[in-house]
């Protein structure tokens, strides 16, 4: 299980780095860590996160083919409609995936379910380039750190890591408002 962990790690401050700098090999990365976290998520009883990184197999394909695009390169950012829109999904899907989830023997079914709801919503504004990515990864950052210390046993290695890209989150927000306005 260490293994896993330490692997999923490395592979996800790779590629936190990539994408900080707005590169598109940071989905290789994506999908190497993911791979890692559904065996550790399994081994943890944490099935929304496994449900999570399977779906995120895909999405890191997504993501990998649509950056190559040229005209998906640009960084731009939600507006208040969708900003509304993104908070709901977020809270709707969250307590109707807790309802799946507390009936497993999950070990955190409330925020299993919501470091699942939010971390879709992420990365899809993740791959469409939108800004607001990071605003919602810094929370779901957060939040997975209360989730892997929670654990019957404590992920020290996931909590340093998303320690780390809670920080990344606030660069990355940074560095992508000056790309995005260096474009305008």
């Amino acid at each position: 299980m260490t293994f896993l962990e330490i692997l999923a790690t490395v592979f996800g401050l790779l590629q936190g780095f990539l994408i900080l700098l707005n590169k598109r090999s940071n989905w290789i990365f994506y999908i190497l860590q993911m791979i890692c976290m559904i065996g550790f998520s399994l081994l943890n009883r944490l099935y929304g996160d496994c449900i999570n990184s399977s779906i995120y197999l895909i999405l890191g394909a997504i993501g990998y083919i649509t950056w190559a695009k040229q005209e998906t390169s640009q960084i731009t950012t939600c507006v208040i409609k969708e900003k509304i829109g993104y908070v709901w999904v977020i809270l709707i899907a969250t307590i109707i995936f807790y309802q799946i989830l507390k009936n497993t023997d999950d070990q955190l079914p409330l925020i299993d379910a919501f470091t699942t709801t939010s971390s879709f919503v992420a990365t899809y504004y993740m791959i469409k380039r939108k800004l607001d990515t990071w605003l919602i990864w810094f929370v779901n950052d957060i939040a997975y750190v209360y989730e892997y210390f929670m654990l019957e046993e404590t992920a020290y290695y996931l909590i340093s890591l998303n320690l780390i890209w809670t920080f990344m989150a606030v660069i990355s927000y940074l560095n992508w408002s000056k790309i995005m306005k260096g474009a305008k």
